[in-house]
């Protein structure tokens, strides 16, 4: 017999398409791509845009996008000075008090219109789903309704993810949902659980590789010989100061290639690198042009529960470079055998001597990441395991 069509709602920070996060882009994905004749899809998020100051710029009420409906909520007022107070402590390693890490829950991001929406409207819904684990919508929202609360948490393993707080979080759920194999089992290891909770990941459409339009990206922008590629938010927590080194190491060693650098913010001026090409925020065709004319896609961070950015390389047929302290890269990585890790500034410049000497062996891991993307992340396998995976949630 047919199921019932389900109604869920994502609790998210932030939502639309200008907004740049891996949470907020897994968010999206999700809530327009589900199949409209079995899933009924409200977005519950905030006003704000930015993630730093989180103002309210965008006006509260219901919207359409397609077949979602889209709710925002005003965010509430915050004790910035006092989040900010506990934030430095936990970043500095300092022990906090149950009561400190409630505050600096209180001191997120948090909307009391939202919550007054769950509490009334809860029982409309066949499931709430929110992410990221990280901010008061996620820590305080789940808790008005936690049998109907499911998680997406977009783990890593950093200084939030041993509070109490987040231990809590992760224990009082109905299910956590988890991007990769590896952030299962940060989690297993840090709260306890099933061994075998779900893995979803995300998904993608298989666009071909825009091997053409990566000869206009390099005109546009005067690019000469190989560069590296680097796109993401340019800050200390993805890492971009050690690709910064690494790619001085490789010029310093008379190995002349260019490193363009895409996306929202700057690269430190007075850093003073010859070959780097600072750029902003790339439209999705720009995107994949720079990735298909790339000889690496560099993604240095550590802190990753999946990392859109690989599987976006790899549909373009661009071997990747992956931090090795990274457990989540490493793993797409070493399934795919779709690129290299290195482990500091003379493995990266090794690495990426091979690749230009050895152009066979670079198209062939570029070629074998298209093919793991395929096979696991294309939206028809993604969306099988969400479905599959919250049928057997609700029916347990």
């Amino acid at each position: 017999m047919p199921r019932d069509r389900l109604r869920l709602g994502f609790v998210v920070p932030r939502y639309g398409p200008e907004i740049v996060g891996g949470a907020e882009t897994l968010a999206r994905g999700f809530a327009e791509k589900l199949p409209v004749d079995r899933f009924e899809v409200e977005v519950l998020t905030t006003c704000a845009r930015d993630h730093h100051t989180w103002t309210n710029v965008l006006p509260s009420g219901e919207e359409r996008s397609g077949a979602v409906t889209v709710r925002r909520f005003a965010v509430s007022a915050r004790d910035v000075a006092r989040f900010l107070a506990i934030q430095q402590r936990m970043s500095e390693g300092f022990p906090l008090e149950l009561e400190e890490e409630l505050a600096w829950a209180e001191g997120s991001v948090n909307s009391e219109d939202l919550y007054d929406y769950l509490h009334a409207e809860r029982e409309r819904f066949s499931a709430l789903i929110f992410l990221p684990y990280l901010f008061g919508t996620t820590l305080l929202g789940t808790q008005i309704d936690p049998a109907r609360s499911v998680l997406i948490p977009c783990l890593h393993d950093e200084p939030f993810a041993y509070l109490r707080v987040v231990r809590h979080l992760f224990r009082s759920v109905r299910a956590v949902l988890f991007n990769s194999a590896p952030e299962r089992s940060l989690a297993r290891r840090l709260y306890g659980g099933p061994r075998e909770a779900p893995v979803v990941g995300f998904g993608f459409d298989p666009v071909e590789p825009a091997k053409e339009a990566s000869r206009s990206f390099r005109s546009r922008y005067g690019i000469d010989g190989d560069y590296l590629l680097y796109f993401g938010r340019k800050e200390g927590g993805k890492n971009l100061p050690l690709l910064l080194e690494c790619f001085r190491a490789c010029r310093d060693a008379g190995r002349g290639l260019s490193l363009v650098v895409a996306g929202d913010g700057s690269v430190d001026a007075s850093a003073g690198i010859d070959g780097l090409v600072d750029l902003p925020r790339l439209s999705e065709d720009e995107k994949n042009a720079a990735c298909a004319g790339a000889l690496a896609v560099c993604q240095p961070s550590v802190n990753e529960s999946f990392s859109i950015v690989l599987m976006e390389a790899w549909l373009q047929e661009t071997p990747a470079l992956v931090n090795a302290r990274c457990p989540v890269t490493c793993h797409h990585v070493a399934l795919s055998n779709g690129g290299l890790y290195f482990n500091d500034t003379t493995e990266f410049a090794a690495e990426v001597e091979y690749l230009r000497v050895h152009r066979d062996d670079r198209r062939e891991l570029g070629r074998q990441g298209r093919r793991y993307v395929v096979e696991n992340y294309s939206w028809p396998a993604v969306l099988g395991r969400f479905e599959r995976a919250l049928h057997a949630v609700l029916e347990n």
